[in-house]
C-alpha cells in the first residue's frame, strides 16, 4: 500500500468515526447528570472508561486524556506478562523486541519517553533507554486492580519522562468488612496453546475491617512460540517466569490507612530472538547467543493515606519505595569463541508527599514533593569458551554512577463558571547526576534544572458532552543510560560517555470532546506535539578496535500528529460495538538538513468488537484488530533488521473471546486468536505474533 493509498484508509476511517460520533451525540438519549464514579456501560461490558471530570484522585488533572482498565479487563485478555494486558487497548500501541517482554507506545513514543509508576511510585529508572525496554513485564498482570492510561505530557504531576504518557498500575489491596476475622483465596491456571505456556497463581488473604494480609505465588513455563501461516515454531522463544507478593493493610481510624507490600519476580533466562535469527537484511543472525540471565525485579513499598478533611488539607498521601532492578546478559556475537557475561543493577529509591485542598466549592489544589535517588552497579566479564581464561572489560555503564531527582510541584482546577473549568499547574524539579571516570574516559554527569506547566480548559457544551482544550510541557533529563554507556553496541559501535546535554522538551496541545451518556459514550481528541533536543547517537569520527566511536548528543526536532478516537454504543439489550482507532504521524530533522519520518511510529491501528451477555453468567465478543500498513521509515528504520525495509505490512485478526461464571466461586475466561491464522509482525517487533491457538484461563475462588 502506498503512502497516497494510506492517506485513503485513513481518510475512510476518519470519515466513519465522524460519522459515528454524530449518531452518538445527536441521536442517543445521554444522562440527565454526570456519572459519580464508573460509567454502568463500560464497567459491565468493555471495563475501559473514559475518565471525565473531578476524577483528580486518580492523580489525573481534568482536561488530561486519560482511560482506566479495570481488573476484569485485564483477566479476560489472559495475560502471560503485563504487556499483553495493554494489547489492544485503545491508544495503546505495544511492540515485543523478544517474547516474555513488550514495550507499550503512546503517541509514538515509547521506553524511557513514556512514565510507567506502580502504586504512584516509578518503575522508570536512570538505566532506562530511549528504545523500546523490557521491563514493565516485570510486573504481575493478576496483581493489578486498574490500569490507568494519561496520553500526552503529565510531567507537572509526575516529572521526567511523562512526555508521551503515563502508564499507572495500581494494585489491589487486602480488604475486608466487619469486626470478625475472614479468610479468603483464590487459584487461577491459565494457557495458551500458541506457546504450550501453562502457568498459576495462587493467593490468600486474611483479615478484617481493620487489618489485612495478603501472600500471592505465581509461576509461568512457555515452549518456543507458533507464529502464523507458514512460520511454524520460532526458535529459540521459550522462556519461563516465577513471582511472589506480601501484603499488609492497616485501617487505624475511617479514612486512615497505612500499607507495606513486597513485589519480586524473575524471568530466569529469557531469549533475544532477533539476535539469534537473521532479520531483515541479514545473511546470518547477529549473535549466536544472546540471553537476559536474568530479568529481575525486587520492590518494596511503604503508603500511608489520610482522606480525613482538615484545615491543611482533604487528602493526604506520604509515599517511601525502593526498587531493584537487575539487567544480566549474556552473549556471544555470530559464531564467536568469546561470550560476554554481564551484570547491570539499578536500585532505586523514591520518597513522595502530595496532597490536595478544596479551598472553596469551586477551587481545588494539588501540591507535592518527591525525591528519587538511583545507584547503578555493572560490571562485564568477557570469557573465552574454548580455554575458560575470563578477562574483565569495561562495563555497560560506569560502576558506582548515580542520579538524583528532586521536584516540588502544584496544580489547580477552578470552575470558572457552571459549565467552564480552568486547570494549570507548575513544576520545578533538580537533576544531579555523577558519573565517575573508568579507564581513559572522564568523569562526567552535572546538575541540571527544569521548570515545566500545563494549562488546560473543559467546556460542557450540553449535559454530559464536553469540549476540552490543554497545552501541556513536558520534560525528560538524560540519564545514565544516555551519559555513561561505554563499550561496544550494536552496528559496529562504540559508545563513549558525554556530559554535554540538555534535557528533551516536548509541547503538546490537545483538542476533544468527549460524551458519555446512558446508551454511548464517545471520545476524540487531535493533538500535536513539538518535540525539542531529542537524545541520539552521533558519530565523532573516530574509531576503536575497528567500530565506529559514537556519543549522545541533543540533535533532533521531531513533529507528531494525530487523532485517537472512541466509540462504545448500546445496540439492543445485550448486544453493543465498541469501536477504536489511532494515528500517529511524525517527522524528525536530519542531521544533514531538511526532514524524514520519525523513528519507530506505528501505523493507523485499531479494534471493533460486538460485546455479547448471553446470560448472567455468560458473555462473549468476537473482535476485529487491524493495523494499516507502515511504510513511512526513518533511515534508523530502515536499518533496523526487526524492520522490513519496504515498510510493515498491514494486517488484521479475528478473534473470539468469552466468559462464563460457574458459580460465585469459579470462572473461566477463554480466547481463539488469530483465527485466520495471519501471519504479521506488529511493527517494530522482532518475532512474529502468534498464530491460531486458543488461551483460557480458570479461577477458582473460596
Amino acid at each position: 500500500m502506498g503512502q497516497c493509498d494510506q492517506a485513503q484508509s485513513f481518510s475512510n476511517t476518519l470519515t466513519l468515526a465522524l460519522l459515528l460520533t454524530l449518531s452518538a451525540a445527536l441521536v442517543m438519549p445521554v444522562r440527565a447528570s454526570p456519572p459519580e464514579t464508573t460509567n454502568s456501560l463500560t464497567s459491565t461490558r468493555e471495563n475501559i472508561q473514559i475518565l471525565g471530570t473531578h476524577r483528580e484522585n486518580l492523580g489525573v488533572e481534568e482536561t488530561v486524556p486519560a482511560i482506566l482498565v479495570e481488573d476484569n479487563e485485564i483477566f479476560t485478555s489472559v495475560p502471560q506478562v503485563l504487556t499483553d494486558a495493554l494489547r489492544g487497548v485503545r491508544t495503546v500501541a505495544v511492540q515485543t523486541t523478544t517474547v516474555g517482554q513488550g514495550s507499550p507506545f503512546i503517541r509514538g513514543l515509547t521506553g524511557s519517553a513514556i512514565l510507567n509508576l506502580v502504586d504512584g511510585m516509578r518503575l522508570n529508572n536512570s538505566i532506562y533507554r530511549a528504545a523500546p525496554t523490557p521491563y514493565v513485564a516485570l510486573v504481575e498482570p493478576r496483581l493489578i486492580d486498574q490500569i490507568e492510561i494519561v496520553r500526552g505530557p503529565a510531567s507537572v504531576r509526575h516529572g521526567s519522562d511523562a512526555m508521551g504518557g503515563v502508564i499507572q498500575l495500581h494494585t489491589r489491596r487486602p480488604t475486608f468488612e466487619g469486626d470478625a476475622w475472614q479468610t479468603r483465596g483464590s487459584l487461577t491456571g491459565f494457557f495458551n496453546s500458541a506457546d504450550l505456556g501453562r502457568g498459576m497463581r495462587a493467593e490468600i488473604e486474611l483479615g478484617n475491617q481493620e487489618y489485612g494480609l495478603r501472600g500471592g505465588f505465581s509461576g509461568l513455563e512457555t515452549d518456543n512460540l507458533e507464529g502464523g501461516e507458514g512460520v511454524g515454531r520460532q526458535i529459540p522463544s521459550a522462556y519461563s517466569a516465577l513471582g511472589g507478593d506480601l501484603a499488609f493493610l492497616w485501617t487505624p481510624a475511617e479514612g486512615q490507612q497505612i500499607s507495606f507490600d513486597i513485589q519480586y519476580a524473575e524471568q530466569p533466562k529469557t531469549p533475544r530472538y532477533d539476535e539469534m535469527h537473521a532479520g531483515f537484511g541479514q545473511t546470518h543472525p547477529s549473535a549466536s547467543e544472546f540471553y537476559y540471565e536474568p530479568l529481575e525485579r525486587f520492590f518494596t513499598h511503604l503508603s500511608y493515606e489520610d482522606e480525613r478533611p482538615s484545615e491543611y488539607f482533604d487528602s493526604l498521601h506520604l509515599d517511601l519505595s525502593f526498587q531493584r532492578i537487575r539487567d544480566d546478559r549474556s552473549t556471544r556475537e555470530y559464531e564467536s569463541t568469546e561470550k560476554v557475561r554481564e551484570q547491570n543493577t539499578s536500585e532505586l529509591l523514591g520518597i513522595t508527599a502530595r496532597a490536595s485542598k478544596n479551598l472553596a466549592d469551586n477551587i481545588r489544589m494539588n501540591w507535592g514533593v518527591d525525591a528519587y535517588l538511583d545507584w547503578v552497579a555493572s560490571d562485564r566479564q568477557r570469557i573465552d569458551i574454548l580455554t575458560g581464561d575470563t578477562t574483565s572489560v569495561p562495563a555497560r555503564f560506569p560502576d558506582g554512577s548515580t542520579m538524583n531527582t528532586y521536584g516540588v510541584h502544584s496544580d489547580f482546577s477552578i470552575d470558572l463558571l457552571p459549565t467552564l473549568t480552568l486547570d494549570g499547574g507548575i513544576r520545578y524539579s533538580y537533576i544531579d547526576t555523577e558519573i565517575p571516570s573508568v579507564g581513559s574516559a572522564p568523569s562526567g554527569g552535572g546538575h541540571q534544572h527544569d521548570v515545566t506547566g500545563s494549562v488546560g480548559l473543559l467546556l460542557e457544551i450540553w449535559p454530559n458532552a464536553e469540549l476540552i482544550a490543554s497545552f501541556r510541557r513536558g520534560f525528560r533529563a538524560p540519564n545514565i543510560f544516555d551519559l555513561g554507556a561505554l563499550g561496544p553496541r550494536p552496528g559496529n559501535r562504540y559508545n563513549e560517555p558525554t556530559s554535554d546535554l540538555s534535557p528533551e522538551v516536548i509541547y503538546t496541545t490537545d483538542l476533544g470532546f468527549r460524551h458519555v451518556g446512558e446508551t454511548a459514550q464517545t471520545e476524540i481528541f487531535v493533538y500535536y506535539s513539538h518535540y525539542d533536543d531529542k537524545i541520539e547517537s552521533v558519530a565523532t569520527g573516530g574509531q576503536i578496535d575497528g567500530r565506529d566511536i559514537v556519543k549522545s548528543a541533543n540533535t533532533r526536532q521531531v513533529r507528531l500528529t494525530g487523532v485517537e478516537f472512541f466509540e462504545d454504543v448500546q445496540l439492543a439489550d445485550t448486544v453493543s460495538m465498541t469501536f477504536s482507532f489511532f494515528w500517529t504521524w511524525g517527522e524528525q530533522s536530519r542531521l544533514a538538513g531538511g526532514f524524514e519520518p520519525a523513528d519507530r511510529i506505528p501505523p493507523l491501528q485499531g479494534k471493533i468488537g460486538f460485546p455479547l451477555k448471553l446470560s448472567d453468567r455468560f458473555s462473549v465478543e468476537p473482535y476485529l484488530r487491524f493495523a494499516s500498513s507502515q511504510r513511512r521509515l526513518s533511515a534508523r528504520d530502515k536499518r533496523d533488521p526487526r524492520i522490513n525495509p519496504s515498510g510493515t505490512p498491514s494486517w488484521a485478526t479475528l478473534n473470539l473471546r468469552g466468559q462464563f461464571d460457574w458459580n460465585d466461586r469459579m470462572s473461566l475466561s477463554g480466547e481463539l486468536r488469530n483465527l485466520a491464522n495471519a501471519n504479521y509482525r506488529e511493527h517494530g517487533s522482532g518475532i512474529q505474533a502468534q498464530g491460531i491457538g486458543l488461551a483460557c484461563s480458570f479461577q477458582l475462588t473460596y
